[in-house]
């Protein structure tokens, strides 16, 4: 039964507070641009089309080349490391 009244009271305080700020007109909206490539899939020949946005794009980049600069240092650390035989 408490349950329930904390839920009521804190729908009742977001609704309140979403009812007194005003909703963002379309020139106050970002603009963000969606692109859309062509991927081809491991273990298919048809290309999926993925849209997203170019931020996103962008992060999947920088993971790619920290992924790749991550495999690169660790390979060559433990290269040379351990018991000379």
């Amino acid at each position: 039964m408490m349950l329930v009244a904390a839920l009521m009271l804190s729908q009742a305080a977001a609704a309140a507070s979403a009812a007194s700020t005003p909703a963002p007109t379309q020139a106050q909206l970002p603009t963000a641009k969606v692109e859309c490539r062509m991927i081809m899939e491991p273990g298919s020949r048809i290309p999926t089309k993925i849209c997203r946005l170019n931020k996103e794009w962008d992060l999947l980049a920088q993971d790619a080349q920290d992924d790749l600069r991550n495999s690169r240092n660790s390979r060559g650390a433990g290269m040379n490391s351990g018991d000379p035989r």
